[in-house]
């Protein structure tokens, strides 16, 4: 049981977006697009486990002194860090083993999301907004994964969308954090709450602008026949709005997985989007 906690199934919601590429191309039912979307995601599941298990072994001692993360497994001594090394081995071999049932392109995605965590473990992340660039990029490695994996074609608008909406999360949890600010969490104070609330809202922007124009993209206009996928976007503005508003007012930020499967406006925009969007397309 400590080693399915420490994997932190709970955050596999994020993977998520390797669905999204086969969804948005009309391929949902399409029985070998799906097959190999759901293995990339299984792939994608056990690759960011691996990521937890490493983070956790070496960030022990700090995740000692905070007042949530130690009551991780290998903080509070349920899992030995020699134990959460191995364990991280095994599941990044058994992402790379999910990703081979796919194709090249799917494990040479892992590989890079794997090399990328692990430069962000071993010391990127101290450095202030190439951290969460970095957290962002792994979202768009995973719509990639998913499109190449359902061999659907992809768009840039929607690899740009799912960047611009990861690093909106990932800031709103650096918010998050500071809020919450320990001795143990010292090094987030490398960011200011002013400066990220100003990206916040700029980005807020960018996330709903890039929507729009996604919705009225010639690629999109040309494989639809309509434009009517803009009729999701206020579930979109929804979304984004309450997201700011947990950050800004109540500064929930620092955990988006709970949120968004926690707050009821969350997950009333997201049915909505997932409905809207259901209809228009599968009808």
């Amino acid at each position: 049981m400590a080693l399915i906690e420490l994997a932190r199934p709970a955050q596999w919601i994020k993977n998520g977006f390797v669905l999204l590429p086969v969804f948005f191309a009309h391929a949902l039912f399409d029985a070998d697009a799906l097959h190999g979307a759901l293995l990339a995601t299984v792939a994608f599941c056990l690759a960011a486990s691996a990521v937890y298990a490493f983070n956790d072994a070496r960030d022990v001692l700090r995740d000692r002194l905070h007042p949530d993360k130690c009551r991780r497994p290998v903080a509070r001594g349920a899992v030995s860090v020699q134990s959460a090394q191995v364990f991280s081995v095994l599941l990044a071999l058994g992402a790379f083993g999910v990703a081979i049932l796919t194709n090249r392109d799917v494990v040479l995605v892992i590989a890079l999301y794997l090399a990328m965590q692990l430069a962000y473990s071993l010391g990127l992340k101290r450095f202030a907004l190439l951290d969460v660039l970095i957290v962002a990029s792994g979202f768009a490695l995973r719509i990639l994964a998913g499109g190449f994996a359902a061999e659907v074609p992809l768009t840039p608008w929607i690899l740009a969308m799912g960047f611009l909406l990861a690093l909106l999360l990932a800031l709103g949890k650096r918010h998050g954090d500071i809020s919450h600010v320990t001795n143990a969490d010292a090094h987030a104070t490398r960011y200011s709450l002013v400066a990220i609330e100003r990206l916040l809202a700029g980005l807020s922007g960018a996330v709903v602008g890039a929507y729009v124009l996604y919705t009225f993209s010639s690629d999109v206009i040309a494989r639809h026949g309509h434009h009517a996928l803009f009729y999701s976007t206020p579930w979109v503005v929804l979304g984004v709005a309450r997201y700011l508003y947990l950050v800004f007012q109540r500064s929930a930020g620092g955990d988006p997985s709970r949120l968004a499967v926690r707050d009821p406006v969350l997950l009333l925009s997201t049915a909505g989007w997932l409905a809207t969007l259901t209809f228009v397309l599968y009808r």
